[in-house]
């Protein structure tokens, strides 16, 4: 039986890990899955439809990840990862994954983590510098099929179906939150981060895919998407990755249109077509700290 950052979607008390289920005091349980993740996402907290991106789409993304395009940019966010190393020497924060001392641990998620390689990528990155000493890694995406996807990554990684705006961690527990392409709740992610918390915010640039862009659309617009965020954050440091990247082979260039939100409009009949693509990769990362 172990403590986690989980909280009971049902009545917000404390989630404990047993062999099979999280289960709360006030009797609650969540049966873990075969691979390992667990279901906490209510109906009231999800609109009409199947939430969350597409087992298409999620297993296009997946391949292309798998593929290392955009391994220079998960890199970089990795680098701005930075523990405090007094925590991490302390012997009684050596619980990990698997421990009991979750209070002197360091707790990171990954909100709207997809099918899991950001995160992943990050575990494994900081066990060559901290040998993953006293450090609890989550995930969370509202769509069941990208958390199976996550959770066949890592088994290690405490992953969870749950919506980025109903969070199910108890306020004031974790040290990081990863938000990646993905939705945000500024006032969530201040009320489950502890003071002095880091939230990080990763969006696409003004440049990013172009080359693809202009495939599809007869005038594509240089934009980016913000990454600014409210709820009294402080800006700590903002950094931008851009490089070229070239495909020859159809299948990956399959997966790059099927894993992005063109896919949802045209332009699959030009893509097709093509035997090779160069584009520029073009990402913001934004690292604020909670106030």
């Amino acid at each position: 039986m172990y403590k986690t950052a989980f909280k009971c979607p049902n009545c917000s008390k404390a989630l404990k890990q047993g062999m099979k289920q999280y289960f709360c005091p006030n009797g609650h349980n969540f049966d873990i899955a075969r691979k390992g993740y667990v279901n906490l996402l209510l109906s009231s907290h999800i609109g009409a439809g199947t939430p969350g991106d597409s087992k298409d789409m999620l297993l296009c993304r997946r391949n292309f990840l798998d593929r290392g395009f955009y391994e220079e940019f998960s890199n970089g966010i990795n680098a701005l990862i930075k523990l405090p190393e007094n925590e991490l020497e302390n012997p009684s924060a050596t619980a990990g994954n698997s421990g009991n001392s979750l209070d002197c641990s360091i707790n990171i998620l990954d909100a709207g983590c997809g099918e899991g390689y950001y995160i992943s990528r990050l575990k494994k990155a900081l066990a060559c510098r901290c040998e993953n000493r006293g450090i609890n890694y989550y995930g969370t995406d509202v769509s069941r099929d990208a958390i199976n996807y996550a959770a066949s990554r890592d088994k290690h990684i405490r992953f969870a179906v749950a919506s980025s705006y109903h969070l199910p961690f108890t306020g004031s527990t974790l040290d990081y939150i990863l938000c990646i392409f993905a939705p945000r709740d500024d006032e969530e992610f201040k009320r489950v981060l502890k003071p002095s918390g880091k939230l990080l915010v990763a969006v696409p640039g003004a440049r990013h895919l172009y080359g693809l862009k202009q495939l599809i659309y007869e005038a594509p617009e240089a934009i980016g998407q913000k990454g600014t965020v409210g709820g009294g954050f402080k800006l700590l440091e903002e950094i931008n990755i851009r490089y070229e990247i070239e495909l020859t082979d159809r299948q990956d260039i399959f997966n790059l249109f099927n894993m992005t939100p063109y896919s949802r409009h045209a332009g699959l009949e030009a893509v097709e077509k093509l035997d090779g693509l160069e584009t520029e990769v073009d990402f913001s990362i934004l690292l604020y700290e909670r106030p």
